[in-house]
């Protein structure tokens, strides 16, 4: 396991201390392949028999020998090499001509047993001299890594500056550290990554999980790491409550204070370009807005105009409007999904209306609409195909057939179909019959209305879509509700009749909607 502190300090390879030939050390055992490149943290003296509980990893431990004369055997000298080992020494130095002629050969022999590099040191070579040019070194090394993150930080400030700007941020990034990087929308689906040539081994599906999972937690950083030792730093881009994205960073050992800041700049930068796409996107969004109202208001040509820019094509031909509902739990890949229909195809674009969610979209269209909703199960409803002039009309099919498919838990979209949608009041709309007979059941209302200039009617038709709950009625108009009462007992007065019986209310609902 890589100690998290220790990856943070710079560190040297104990062959550059070695190479230092002033010191003149000279490496007498455990002289494996990897010694020489043994990182090394710092440099300590102790004449301790037990200097391990003052030891932190990466250590050259230096010591004249004082305390060897107690090694008896080899096991003793094992024990004490043991420790060190276990200690996560990374050498021991020993001086010669003070207490010992020669490094002891029980010590030399344990060194190698246990493949801990040994370090002559010799009497002219005074410890402060070697634990001096380490510490050059050290800030040496300390000051290359200043060096990196600087021109790396500015480099990848640079490319931000060009007309892909994230883009070239993330590769000029991945370009400096040596690994991937990529940055994730707040779906999980990834829009920038690099370098491309690490693409094929790249597990899309586990860094899309995992950014879904870091933004659905509300947690702002992640490291994740499979069985398989793959593993990448995660950071959440934007603010508390509005997550933009995910930067993903491949992990190679814990980065140290440079790379972190590199990590941090990249993530700022992506912040800043994300924040730039979404201010765009809700622009847009605002624009297709305005293209529905103006339909709505039957401006076609204005509104033809409006799209210019902002959709890939306006609708040509027969058109349909399709009303759907966005879930609770979005599904990314839905969004994903809906996102690539509207952007790849010409004369189809999504938008609101009265703060609910629509499609309109040239008839020829509805096959990919169709497989869209099947395949992520979700319910729709798809007017008739007409003219874009009769949007209205078209609106309220679309509701129509929407509401049929969610009463009847469909999966998929409904299309609109007259004699299920339009019911029973459509057929009484077609007969002047029963407007002169509505007309003449609803005379004494309006006549007092005329008359004292009140609102009767309306009280009695808003408590009737209410189902005859007064508080609901009285949100709505905007009035008290034992005004909506008084207003509603006045109606039953006035018609005389039973306001609680279901077949008067039936009979007044219908009477209002055929003279509304």
């Amino acid at each position: 396991m890589v100690d998290a502190t220790a990856a943070h300090t710079p560190t040297i390879e104990l062959g550059e201390l070695l190479h230092q030939y002033q010191l003149e050390l000279a490496l007498i055992a455990g002289a494996s392949q990897a010694a020489a490149t043994r990182l090394v943290q710092w440099v300590h003296v102790s004449e301790l028999e037990d200097p391990t509980p003052f030891l932190t990893p990466r250590t050259v431990l230096l010591t004249t020998g004082a305390r060897f004369g107690v090694m008896r055997t080899a096991g003793d000298a094992s024990d004490y090499v043991r420790r060190l080992v276990d200690a996560g020494v990374t050498a021991l130095g020993v001086a010669v001509g003070l207490h010992w002629e020669r490094v002891p050969a029980l010590v030399v022999s344990a060194c190698d047993r246990l493949d801990l590099p040994l370090i002559r040191v010799p009497y002219d070579t005074a410890f402060i001299e070697i634990v001096q040019t380490a510490a050059r070194l050290l800030e040496a090394k300390t000051r290359d890594r200043d060096v990196w993150s600087l021109e790396s930080q500015r480099a990848v400030a640079n490319a931000s500056l060009h007309r892909d700007g994230l883009g070239a941020a993330v590769r000029e990034a991945a370009t400096r550290l040596g690994r991937w990087v990529c940055i994730t929308d707040r779906f999980g689906r990834i829009v920038e990554f690099a370098p491309q040539s690490a693409r094929p081994e790249l597990p899309a599906d586990w860094v899309r999980r995992e950014s879904r999972r870091i933004i659905d937690r509300g947690v702002s950083a992640a490291r994740i790491e499979t069985e398989s030792g793959t593993g990448m730093q995660l950071q959440a881009l934007g603010r508390q409550g509005h997550v933009l994205g995910v930067l993903a960073v491949e992990e190679r050992g814990v980065p140290d204070s440079a790379e972190r800041g590199l990590h941090g700049l990249i993530a700022a930068l992506a912040t800043v370009q994300l924040e730039h796409r979404s201010g765009i996107r809700s622009a847009q969004s605002v624009l297709r807005d305005a293209i529905v109202e103006l339909l709505l208001a039957k401006h076609v040509a204005l509104a033809e105009r409006l799209s210019t820019g902002v959709l890939a094509r306006f609708p040509q031909g027969p058109a349909v409007v399709v009303r759907y509902a966005v879930p609770d739990h979005l599904d990314p890949t839905f969004a994903e999904d809906l996102q690539s229909l509207d952007a790849g195809t010409p004369g189809l674009f999504t938008a609101t209306a009265n703060a609910e969610p629509l499609m309109i979209a040239e008839a020829r269209h509805l096959p990919a609409i169709r497989r869209l909703f099947s395949a992520h199960h979700l319910a729709a409803g798809v007017s008739d195909r007409g003219d874009l002039a009769r949007m209205g009309e078209a609106l309220v099919e679309a509701e129509l057939a929407f509401s049929r498919a969610v009463a009847s838990g469909a999966k998929a979209p409904v299309d609109y179909l007259p004699s299920l949608h339009e019911g029973v009041l459509h057929l009484l709309d077609a007969q002047p019959e029963a407007k002169r007979r509505a007309s003449l059941l609803l005379a004494p209302v309006r006549h007092h209305d005329e008359r004292h200039s009140d609102r009767i009617e309306e009280a009695l038709r808003v408590w009737l879509s209410h189902h005859g709950q007064t508080s609901a009625a009285a949100l709505e108009l905007d009035v008290h509700r034992h005004t909506v009462k008084a207003r509603v007992q006045t109606a039953a007065q006035l018609l005389q009749s039973d306001l609680d019986s279901p077949d008067v209310r039936a009979e007044l609902w219908a009477a209002l909607r055929l003279l509304r």
